[in-house]
C-alpha cells in the first residue's frame, strides 16, 4: 500500500513539475511581452503561439496516448487495456486532456507542499515570537498562540493530506479519460472473436485427427481378432499399425495442446496427420504444413487404399495451385469422410477428390449397412465440417443417397483453391 501510494506521489510530482515550467513560461514570456513594444513584442508573441502549437501537435501525436497509459499502469496501478487505436482524433484528444488533468493536478500538490506546509510551520512558530506582527499575513497577526497553533498545524497538515486525495482523483479521472474508444473495444471485441474461432478451431483439429486415429485402430484391432487364429502374421501387423497410429495421435495431441497454451497466433497452422489403413498398411506420419505439394501428397497417401489398387475407388487430381488453408481444410475433409465410412459403412468410400476451376471438389460416397440409421449427422463430425468450410467460403451438402442401388451415404464438399480475402 505504500509502494502504491508513493508511486501516485511520484506521478503528481511529474506533473507539478511540468506546471512549474509551464508558470515560469508563462509568467517569462508575459513580462517580455508586457514590457516591450514594437517589433520585440509582435516577435515575442508569435513565438508564444508557435511554442503553444507546438506543444498542442506534440500531445496529439499517436505515440502519446500508449505513453500515458504506461505511465498510469505503472504509477497509479489502474487496469488499462493496451491501446489499439491511437491515430484517430478520439484517440488522440485523450493525450492533451490527461496531460492537462495531471499538470493541473500536479501544480495543486506542488502548491500545497511548497506553501500550506511552510505556511503552517511558520504560523506556528511565529505564534511565540515578537516579530510575528511584521512577519504573518495581514489578518493573522493579531490572532493569540491559542488560535495561532492550531491554526498552522491544520494549515500544515492540509498540505499533506490533500496529497492522497490529488492522487485518488487522478487515479478516479484515468480510466475515462485513458481508457478504450470505441475503435478499441471493437478490435478488443474482434481479437476475443479470433480467440474464439482459434479456439473451435483447435477442437476441430483434435476431433479429426485424434478421432481418426481412434477410427483407425478399432478397424485394426477388430480385423486383427477375426483373424489372429488362421493369420497370426496379420494379426502382428495389425498391432504394430496400432503402435504406430497411437504414438502419431498421442504426438498431435501433444502439439494441439501446446499451440493452445502458448497462444499461438497462426489460425491456419497444420499439423501432422495420422495417415493409415487397415488394407495397404500406410504410414500415419503425412503433413500438411505448407501449399500446394505436401497437401496434394497427404491426400494422396490418405486416399491410396481407396484407390485402383484398394477396395474402393476413389480418384485424386490435385495438379494446380492449391493454397495451405485451403489443402488443410481438404485433408480435414476428407479424413473425417473416411472415418465416417469406415464407422458406419458396410465398405470403403468411392468418388473423387479433384481440382476444377478453383475449387478443389470431393465426392465421397458408400454403402451402410442395411440396419445402420439413416442418417449421422447428429454426431459432430459433420458440424465441425461445415464450420471449417464456411470459415474458408466452402459449401458441404452430405446426407443418405443411393449407392451402387443400396442405400448408401454421399459427401460433396467445395472448398476454394486459394484464400478467400
Amino acid at each position: 500500500m505504500v509502494t502504491r501510494w508513493t508511486k501516485g506521489l511520484l506521478h503528481l510530482l511529474v506533473g507539478g513539475a511540468c506546471a512549474a515550467l509551464v508558470a515560469w513560461l508563462v509568467f517569462g514570456f508575459s513580462q517580455t511581452v508586457v514590457h516591450t513594444s514594437g517589433p520585440v513584442q509582435i516577435t515575442m508573441a508569435a513565438l508564444v503561439l508557435l511554442t503553444l502549437a507546438l506543444v498542442g501537435w506534440l500531445l496529439l501525436t499517436p505515440p502519446v496516448r500508449p505513453a500515458e497509459v504506461a505511465l498510469a499502469r505503472a504509477l497509479l496501478d489502474v487496469e488499462l487495456p493496451e491501446p489499439v487505436d491511437t491515430t484517430s482524433w478520439g484517440a488522440r484528444g485523450r493525450g492533451p486532456v490527461w496531460a492537462s488533468a495531471v499538470i493541473v493536478l500536479g501544480g495543486l500538490s506542488l502548491l500545497a507542499l511548497l506553501w500550506c506546509l511552510p505556511q503552517g510551520l511558520a504560523m506556528v512558530v511565529l505564534a511565540f515570537s515578537d516579530d510575528s506582527a511584521a512577519l504573518l499575513p495581514s489578518g493573522l497577526d493579531d490572532l493569540p498562540p491559542l488560535v495561532l497553533v492550531p491554526l498552522g498545524l491544520l494549515v500544515a497538515a492540509a498540505g499533506l493530506l490533500v496529497q492522497p486525495l490529488l492522487v485518488v482523483l487522478l487515479r478516479r479521472l484515468a480510466r475515462p479519460m485513458l481508457g478504450p474508444t470505441a475503435q478499441d473495444r471493437l478490435a478488443h471485441a474482434e481479437h476475443q472473436r479470433r480467440e474464439l474461432l482459434r479456439a473451435h478451431e483447435l477442437a476441430r483439429e483434435l476431433h479429426d485427427s485424434v478421432g481418426h486415429a481412434l477410427t483407425a485402430i478399432g478397424v485394426q484391432a477388430e480385423a486383427g481378432a477375426r483373424v489372429a487364429g488362421a493369420d497370426p502374421g496379420f494379426a502382428r501387423e495389425a498391432l504394430e499399425q496400432i503402435s504406430v497410429t497411437t504414438r502419431a495421435a498421442v504426438a498431435e495431441l501433444d502439439e494441439v495442446l501446446g499451440t493452445l497454451r502458448t497462444g499461438a497466433e497462426s489460425r491456419h497452422a497444420t499439423r501432422s496427420a495420422g495417415v493409415e489403413s487397415s488394407s495397404a498398411g500406410v504410414d500415419s506420419r503425412h503433413a500438411t504444413r505448407s501449399a500446394g505439394v505436401e497437401s496434394r501428397h497427404a491426400l494422396q497417401a490418405l486416399l491410396a487404399p481407396f484407390g485402383p489398387a484398394g477396395s474402393g475407388t476413389v480418384r485424386t487430381d490435385l495438379d494446380g495451385e492449391v493454397a495451405e488453408q485451403a489443402g488443410h481444410t481438404a485433408y480435414r475433409v476428407v479424413q473425417e469422410a473416411v472415418s465416417n465410412a469406415r464407422r458406419h459403412g458396410s465398405a470403403d468410400p468411392s468418388g473423387h477428390v479433384r481440382l476444377r476451376d478453383g475449387w478443389i471438389e470431393v465426392l465421397l460416397e458408400n454403402p451402410v449397412p442395411a440396419d445402420a440409421p439413416t442418417t449421422h449427422s447428429g454426431g459432430r463430425g459433420l458440424v465441425g465440417m461445415r464450420e471449417r468450410l464456411a470459415l474458408v467460403g466452402g459449401s458441404l451438402d452430405a446426407g443418405p443417397a443411393r449407392v451402387d442401388g443400396q442405400d448408401g451415404w454421399r459427401l460433396v464438399a467445395r472448398i476454394p483453391a486459394r484464400e478467400v480475402s
